[in-house]
């Protein structure tokens, strides 16, 4: 990060990571901080309004709560610019920052339900529930398209095999889905999460998972085998 006040800053070039950086010093250096934020709501604008678009209609909000809600997520963004290229699973940053904040622009679509306005969510309802196959096709970082593609027809089978089962068993397939990293168990924020949420005991997400998670693999053999 460049602190030189004499020296000209180019944030139109800057790496997204950096502006970031920068508005994380909005303290310290307020000018830098503001001019980064509006290259950054630049840069990301137009992909973030077009997913708010997407699942507000999806909940039967308007292009104008729409609108609002991706100005409530660049907001919280100005907050809290803790993005963290570390945990992010994206290999292309600007992918993981997007996917970051898809999460942060969902969890304010739940809360705008709750109070009809922006949302302070703390740091572990920032980590949301994943409740169907495209939220969690969201957070792939697949930037070929037939992978995409591939990828989306097996979700929406799964998607199609937890119809037989509960809304409960579907969210926490998915979220555990969504979070679970191979040889790691889900964080703790979102076991907690789901537990308040669904209103269950650990003991019960713990069934609730491996009873989805065996009717999927069950439904997947047979779908592969030419029977469904």
């Amino acid at each position: 990060m460049n602190t030189d006040t004499n020296q000209e800053i180019d944030f139109e070039k800057m790496p997204s990571i950096e502006l970031l950086e920068y508005i994380s010093f909005k303290e310290g250096f307020p000018t830098e901080a503001q001019l980064a934020f509006v290259q950054f709501c630049y840069r990301f604008g137009k992909d973030l309004k077009r997913k708010s678009e997407i699942y507000c209609n999806k909940y039967g909000y308007s292009e104008v709560v729409a609108l609002e809600i991706a100005n409530c997520t660049f907001a919280r963004v100005w907050k809290y610019p803790t993005f963290d290229k570390e945990k992010s699973n994206a290999k292309d940053l600007d992918k993981g920052i997007l996917l970051w904040m898809y999460r942060i622009l969902y969890t304010q679509i739940i809360k705008y339900g709750e109070q009809n306005s922006c949302a302070e969510p703390t740091e572990e309802e920032d980590l949301s529930l994943v409740s169907n196959a495209d939220e969690l096709l969201d957070r792939f970082d697949t930037p070929d398209s037939e992978a995409k593609r591939v990828i989306n027809e097996k979700l929406k089978t799964i998607e199609r095999a937890l119809t037989q089962l509960s809304e409960k068993h579907r969210i926490i397939y998915f979220t555990y889905r969504a979070y679970i990293k191979e040889g790691k168990k889900v964080p703790r924020p979102i076991t907690k999460l789901l537990r308040e949420k669904l209103s269950l005991t650990q003991k019960s997400v713990n069934t609730y998972y491996g009873d989805a998670h065996r009717h999927v693999t069950n439904y997947l053999n047979i779908f592969l085998n030419g029977q469904v």
